[in-house]
């Protein structure tokens, strides 16, 4: 940079300053570094440059971004303030998400190595994932013939309905899958041979020797014991909330762009804020929802067979699937039937937490190497 571009540059930042959420002393090391507070040989602003970006919020950085060669390479990997706007825009972007963490095996910290992986990584899961649900899952559901063929299916004619015009409702199913399969009963994954099964979805179409449909054949096997293990927590039943939801649209006015029903759930309930574990950190995962949505929009005889488990489980009532009465869902406040699952409920169950493990157990690249 020339000393004229210099001296621009420290007067617009020492304005940019002024306006941002710095504490005093913040402000004070930043303008001390561009040479305003001391009398040291240092008049260049490129060093401070990345002390700035660390307080600016996401849409400031990206405008940054846009300015100069010199910042945009301050803003891309390998540097370090990469990482801090890769994870800005991400936690703007999808702030109810959970987005992986710098991790290193070294006692002394993250190496260089690991920093440049890790903002690397950061700004792949931003870019996949808004392709995902902006570009990918709008033209997967234009294809009208897809839905026109839903119409011959029992339980997957709902899809049709115009409220699920723009698709996004997929978005929604993808979370609750995710905190099925995370949060929701190990029966499902252990119970009639699903410990062993393979995931197909041909078993959420029709009655079969699978999971779930074995188990409610065996008059004998499926007892009020084994009942008791295929009911939803607190914590888990966020999926059918979502779920019964998604299906009756309309519980939620939405003034601009829509959000996904687990961020209205968190917002309004926030008193549930499903037990912060390691199962909530997986159910959350933006990875492995973003792995499942274009799983889904790319194999369409999956997301078929997804739209009939809903369907199946929705229509018979979700909460006869709830353990208790929890007074903070819904559906719940004057549910008829608590407790007392239906059979024919049960093999959609079943399917849809082996969908989650399925994709759950396929590579990133599986499921988003486009």
């Amino acid at each position: 940079m020339n000393e004229k571009h210099d001296s621009d540059c420290r007067s617009k930042y020492t304005q940019k300053l002024s306006h941002t959420s710095l504490t005093q002393d913040e402000k004070t090391e930043a303008t001390y570094h561009m040479g305003e507070t001391n009398d040291k040989d240092i008049h260049s602003c490129s060093c401070v440059i990345p002390i700035i970006f660390q307080y600016l919020p996401a849409k400031d950085l990206l405008c940054a971004q846009r300015t100069c060669k010199e910042w945009q390479a301050e803003l891309t990997p390998p540097s370090p303030a990469a990482t801090w706007l890769y994870q800005s825009i991400v936690a703007s972007r999808w702030p109810w998400a959970k987005v992986p963490c710098l991790t290193s095996n070294d006692d002394n910290g993250a190496t260089y190595a690991e920093a440049i992986n890790y903002a690397e990584r950061m700004k792949e899961l931003y870019i996949k994932s808004q392709y995902v649900q902006e570009s990918l899952l709008p033209t997967v559901w234009s294809d009208n013939d897809f839905r026109q063929s839903c119409k011959y299916g029992k339980y997957s004619r709902w899809v049709l309905a115009k409220q699920f015009d723009d698709g996004a409702f997929l978005i929604d199913l993808a979370w609750a899958v995710r905190i099925l399969y995370c949060l929701g009963p190990q029966a499902y994954l252990t119970l009639d041979g699903a410990d062993t099964s393979a995931y197909d979805p041909a078993f959420s179409t029709c009655a079969s020797d699978s999971p779930g449909w074995r188990l409610i054949s065996n008059r004998n096997g499926y007892s009020a014991m084994v009942q008791q293990q295929l009911l939803l927590g607190k914590d888990s039943y966020a999926s059918l909330e979502i779920l019964d939801q998604v299906m009756t649209q309309g519980k939620h006015v939405h003034n601009g762009p829509r959000k996904p029903l687990i961020a209205h759930i968190l917002e309004q309930q926030p008193e549930i804020q499903l037990t912060k574990n390691k199962n909530w950190s997986r159910a959350m995962d933006l990875e492995e929802h973003t792995k499942l949505l274009s799983f889904l929009l790319r194999h369409p005889e999956s997301r078929r067979a997804l739209l009939w488990d809903i369907d199946g489980v929705v229509c018979r009532g979700v909460t006869s699937l709830a353990k208790e009465r929890y007074e903070c869902w819904d559906t719940l406040t004057e549910a008829c039937s608590v407790g007392e699952p239906l059979s024919r409920q049960i093999p959609h169950m079943f399917n849809m937490a082996k969908l989650g493990q399925h994709v759950e157990a396929l590579s990133w690249d599986e499921c988003c190497g486009f």
